[in-house]
């Protein structure tokens, strides 16, 4: 019994090791200069860490351009201090998974997670012109409405110290997951007219704390959850988030 014991706790010793592993960006061929399209290598960097069994992906200060990139399971996005994730201008680089459109988004993923002081910007002004431009020439019928975060059917997902700015639409849509934590995020619209918090539906045990939002449109939608737990979190105008529960 003592042997069985001992070697559950070096499994479970061995597991929180591989989950505490970084993996800097630039390794994966990420650039820093704002202007290269980082897709292809940031997906690149996801895909390798979650088949190692689990991970951090660390962007350190600088601007990484990208377009849509699907979070797996066991992987964590960390955006230290000066670290700017910028949404692609082009609608063309946002795709779909499933219901979700966005610029980071996990469909039925587990163990998933963005942290950090960084900050995760929409680029919503130039997303909006060639949008437009598009739309007009009518090369684009339906406008996509792409979240900065979009979680659906996820589980254990913890999003920590970020910074959600200037998004076209909502900055974080999470649909059907369970186990979410929410703590001392900023939403900040950036004065877009289309600008919105958090969607949150369909979901199970979930915790907000310490959150600021200010958005054009309404800061948080709430739609059949259940154990949702907001705490010391308001909008700009000083209103607690509890309001929009109603």
């Amino acid at each position: 019994m003592k042997g069985k014991l001992t070697l559950l706790i070096i499994w479970i010793l061995a597991c929180a090791n591989v989950n505490a592993k970084e993996y800097n960006a630039s390794l994966f061929g990420v650039l820093s200069d704002g202007v290269t399209n980082n897709t292809a290598s940031i997906q690149k960097a996801i895909d390798y860490i979650n088949e190692q069994g689990g991970g951090t992906l660390v962007f350190y200060v600088g601007r990484y351009v990208t377009g849509t990139v699907y979070l797996k399971s066991n992987v964590y996005i960390k955006l230290q201090e000066g670290a700017i994730l910028v949404g692609a201008a082009s609608p063309y680089e946002y795709k779909s998974q499933g219901t979700l459109q966005g610029l980071v988004i996990a469909e039925g993923q587990q163990n998933i997670g963005i942290s950090g002081k960084g900050v995760i910007e929409g680029n919503s002004t130039n997303f909006l012109k060639a949008l437009k431009k598009l739309m007009d020439a009518g090369y684009i019928k339906k406008e996509p409405r792409s979240s900065l975060l979009a979680f659906n059917n996820c589980s254990n997902v913890q999003i920590d110290s970020i910074n959600l700015w200037d998004g076209a639409y909502e900055a974080l849509s999470v649909t059907a997951c369970k186990k979410v934590d929410i703590t001392l995020i900023s939403i900040e619209g950036k004065n877009i007219p289309s600008s919105s918090g958090m969607l949150l539906k369909n979901c199970r045990d979930i915790a907000i704390n310490n959150t600021f939002i200010k958005v054009a449109n309404r800061p948080l939608t709430s739609i059949d959850n259940q154990n949702l737990n907001i705490q010391n979190s308001k909008t700009n105008t000083g209103t607690p988030l509890q309001s929009y529960l109603k």
